[in-house]
């Protein structure tokens, strides 16, 4: 079964591909409505269809859209996507994928200039056609040139959230197998980059011939790029190329280990295990004098039961799947100084989430109660966006008191010595550095998110400058997805990076790792420096429905990938610790003003 993230774009694809054809607006829109409704909805997707009528009864899914989120679940294909996708060429529906394009500009491009590809809309920019357009221009034509190089940079990879869609179901289907033993998620999902290229799943088994045969056959399966007796491809029907090795059960931790590490990782334990004169490949640990590294009919040095064993007998410790990048985890597993990484049970509060008061798809009672409930959190903070976010409904500074008097009403009604919910918003930082709400209003808040949503394109000195002022300003406790990247999709933007860190160390004030798998910002890689010079973290959803909360995971595993431990991320302070916090920065900082 497709998970509601992967039918969810099917309803965005028929959408666009009815908005090309010219279809009623009101009509198109139900399907755009029908995809935010099922995303944000956290009813499993199982539960929504068993029983009849219910998924109707989502707010926002009609009958209509219900029957093609039937349709494409049952079959894992989709009727109405495959006859919209018919009616036209092939590559304008791959047209529609470049970043600048929406449906009515690539109809206005196939009927005017004959555009049916990238490759004809790529020469239609650089022969001045497009310019010529009535609503294009040079300046279109330019960007549209970036976004056809921004789409073939891209092509093949996916953001970690879609790939673990992908990769949960079908890691599922492989344990109801009776023929696996074991079964496990490896590669670059499982070290948890935040771009995947393919999935890669390893298990054991005493029959693994009949593993294959019941692997191509899954469903979600579009193409089987390879049927052999102990490795299989497929391509998934999200796009997406699953690769499965199998092994037998007393192979299964070195191989794990194996298609697990990157390429650097596993190099320097081949050379680590040589210099003990052994050597490490995919079936075992064994001595270098007995054969090629082919040779697997030799008995093992070692038997290894798990990865803690495997690294154990290289003389180190565990080193944990997100830290095997080849970035001195080897080194530091050999002088035992893997840090215990933050995880789940660390996390106490999140002080980074939206609700209907500004752009988010939840009220804040629904959101409160998700993170109590379900997420036994002991405080959530409301930060909606400040007034100068228009396009994302800003709470204007008259109506802040209102919602004020809502979250203590709340807080009288769910709250209590174990949970609270906290005063805060997302405060736009404006062109000159200064913050969008005055002092008087930002005082009033447990917690102040500053963050850039606007003019990406300052020369690199003024948004250095613009960051530097708005990380002094006493009321900013976190700067809030400092690079402004869009995986995929834009680029962070230019500017000093080291000093902004060194300043948010000297001043106190805490780093985002904006959990959102679109951004994923600050990166992992400059994590560990960060927080060298003294830099404290927040690992924030940035969610905007109760699903969205979910972002608290994927930026788990980003201060994972960090190195970073729960005494760098404020949000595994304890209620009364993380007000103190707040606190005693502002104080620090009101006496530098």
């Amino acid at each position: 079964m497709k998970s509601k993230g992967e039918i969810a774009a099917i309803l965005q694809d028929i959408a666009a591909l009815m908005e090309f054809h010219g279809e009623n607006p009101f009509k198109c829109r139900a399907f755009d409505n029908a995809a935010r409704a099922l995303t944000a909805t956290t009813e499993p997707l199982e539960a929504l269809l068993a029983e009849a009528g219910r998924l109707e009864q989502v707010k926002g899914i009609g009958k209509a859209t219900a029957e093609v989120i039937r349709d494409a679940a049952d079959s894992g294909q989709c009727t109405v996507l495959r006859e919209l996708k018919g009616n036209i060429p092939a590559g304008v529906f791959e047209v529609m994928q470049v970043p600048g394009l929406g449906p009515k500009k690539v109809r206005v491009l196939h009927d005017k200039l004959g555009v049916s590809s990238v490759h004809d809309l790529e020469k239609a920019c650089q022969d001045g056609r497009v310019e010529k357009l009535p609503g294009f221009g040079k300046k279109t034509s330019d960007k549209l040139l970036e976004g056809i190089s921004q789409f073939r940079e891209f092509s093949g990879q996916f953001l970690c959230s879609v790939a673990l869609d992908a990769a949960t179901p079908l890691l599922a289907a492989l344990r109801e197998i009776k023929a696996v033993k074991r079964v496990e998620l490896a590669g670059s999902l499982r070290r948890g980059r935040e771009i995947i290229h393919d999935l890669d799943f390893v298990a054991s088994s005493n029959s693994p011939q009949e593993v294959m045969d019941r692997f191509v056959s899954l469903p979600g399966i579009s193409q089987v790029v390879a049927h052999g007796p102990t490795k299989s491809s497929v391509r998934l029907t999200s796009g997406i190329q699953a690769d499965l090795r199998v092994v037998s059960d007393d192979q299964f931790a070195c191989a794990l280990q194996y298609f697990t590490g990157s390429k650097e990782h596993n190099t320097q334990i081949r050379g680590r295990a040589k210099k003990m004169g052994l050597r490490v490949n995919e079936y075992g640990i064994f001595h270098a004098n007995d054969g090629d590294e082919g040779e697997v009919a030799k008995a093992p040095a070692f038997q290894v039961k798990d990865e803690a064993a495997f690294y154990k007998a290289l003389g180190l410790s565990l080193i944990p799947p997100e830290l095997r990048e080849g970035l001195g985890e080897v080194e530091a597993a050999e002088a035992g100084g893997i840090p215990k990484l933050i995880d789940l049970q660390d996390y106490r509060g999140v002080l980074h989430c939206h609700s209907t008061w500004s752009d988010g798809k939840a009220s804040i009672r629904e959101m409160a109660m998700a993170a109590r409930d379900q997420w036994k959190l002991d405080y959530f903070a409301v930060c909606d966006h400040s007034e100068a976010a228009f396009y994302a409904n800003g709470v204007k500074k008259g109506d802040l008191a209102r919602q004020h008097e809502e979250i203590d009403e709340l807080n009288d009604e769910l709250g209590g010595k174990d949970f609270q919910i906290l005063k805060g918003c997302e405060c736009d930082i404006l062109g000159d550095g200064e913050l969008d709400y005055p002092a008087e209003y930002l005082a009033k808040m447990d917690v102040v998110v500053a963050s850039v949503h606007s003019r990406f394109q300052l020369p690199p000195d003024e948004m250095t400058q613009r960051l530097l002022r708005a990380i002094e300003n006493p009321y900013t406790t976190i700067l809030g997805h400092p690079t402004g990247r869009l995986l995929l999709g834009r680029s962070g933007y230019s500017l000093d990076m080291e000093a902004v860190l060194r300043k948010a160390a000297e001043t106190g004030t805490v780093i985002e790792i904006n959990g959102d798998p679109r951004r994923l910002d600050l990166d992992w890689r400059l994590c560990r420096h960060a927080r060298d010079l003294g830099v404290k973290f927040s690992v924030n959803p940035d969610a905007h429905s109760v699903a969205g909360l979910r972002h608290i995971l994927f930026g788990l595993t980003s201060a994972r990938k960090g190195w970073l431990t729960s005494r760098d991320v404020i949000n595994c302070l304890s209620l009364a610790q993380f007000l103190k916090f707040v606190r005693s920065l502002r104080e620090s900082k009101l006496a530098r003003a």
